[in-house]
């Protein structure tokens, strides 16, 4: 399978976590995964105008229109659905240990933080409706049609798969981290603030485990 075509696998993956995500879902698409064209093989974003576009759309956008809080709690909740997601589909059964093990802290971690932060969101805003907005019908429909092209083609892994998976997840990573590094000044909560840290700093060190994976011949090469 040709590498733009896992691109959009991994869109659909996420989009797949959006439609779980209930409440607080979020449209998938506008969620920062670049076109494989966009990224080089370290995971380093390059300057053309549609990558920027990804980057800088939707996702990590924070407006007046709601507390800032309520907005982080949204975009990190579905910000995380998509990471587990995607984590379950390509690398959580590598045969490369220490990408089972990268995994297996992300879908932990990750999830223990999507328990609390959706704890927060309901005690903090009962009343506030969630401030991502909803999928249209139509984009729900792609993004089953999706889910169902990830189960044929995703689950079976391997290296193309993995390195597409790290390539991906650097970019999706440094936008949490970015968002983590606006909550500590920028969030009212003190508990939101300590998260923030955790996350800058747990995510900030997993980009530099996959930047050191993408350059191990180990992956990305096995036949």
């Amino acid at each position: 399978m040709k590498l733009h075509q896992r691109t959009a696998i991994t869109v659909a993956a996420l989009s797949a976590a959006a439609i779980a995500g209930g409440g607080a879902t979020y449209a998938a698409t506008q969620v920062a995964i670049p076109s494989a064209e966009s990224v080089t093989d370290d995971g380093d974003m390059m300057s053309d105008h549609s990558a920027g576009m990804n980057m800088n759309m939707g996702m990590g956008s924070f407006t007046d229109d709601a507390p800032f809080d309520a907005q982080f709690l949204d975009q990190m909740i579905v910000h995380h659905e998509g990471a587990i997601m995607s984590t379950q589909a390509m690398i959580a059964d590598s045969d490369q240990p220490e990408l089972r093990e990268l995994a297996d802290d992300i879908l932990t971690s990750q999830q223990e933080q999507i328990t609390q932060m959706q704890s927060w969101r309901n005690q903090w805003y009962p009343d506030l409706e969630t401030t991502t907005g909803m999928m249209g019908d139509s984009m729900m429909g792609d993004s089953m049609m999706g889910d169902s092209m990830m189960g044929d083609s995703m689950m079976g892994g391997g290296a193309d798969t993995e390195r597409m998976y790290l390539q991906m997840m650097i970019v999706h990573h440094q936008l949490a981290v970015d968002m983590a590094e606006r909550a500590q000044s920028d969030a009212v909560h003190p508990q939101l603030q300590d998260l923030a840290v955790t996350i800058e700093k747990e995510q900030a060190e997993q980009i530099t485990l996959m930047r050191g994976y993408l350059g191990e011949s180990s992956v990305g090469t096995r036949p």
